[in-house]
């Protein structure tokens, strides 16, 4: 059963906001911004896929609704593991 078009919209709606707001908590700046979101969609796609990826599962299962506590999982890992690589320094100053 493919992934139906209203749960992938959740998903990727999971991964905006939850860049969003770590772009808000952690200052970024507009290209941090823009990082921080497209980080999060990222993260929110591989965390509900991860099953697929590790090979325990041959698609997304959407009955439940534990895809999505993997998609923000996933998106606030993948936020924070790229802060933590990130300059504390602001450049060019």
């Amino acid at each position: 059963m493919p992934m139906p078009a209203s749960n992938l919209v959740l998903m990727l709606l999971i991964g905006l906001t939850f860049g969003g707001v770590s772009a808000v908590f952690l200052r970024a700046r507009r290209s941090g911004f823009v990082v921080n979101v497209l980080l999060g969609v990222i993260g929110a796609t591989l965390g509900a896929m991860l099953p697929v990826l590790i090979g325990s599962a041959t698609q997304v299962d959407v009955s439940d609704f534990t895809y999505l506590l993997r998609a923000l999982m996933g998106s606030f890992m993948l936020v924070v593991l790229a802060s933590l690589f990130r300059s504390a320094k602001p450049r060019g100053t």
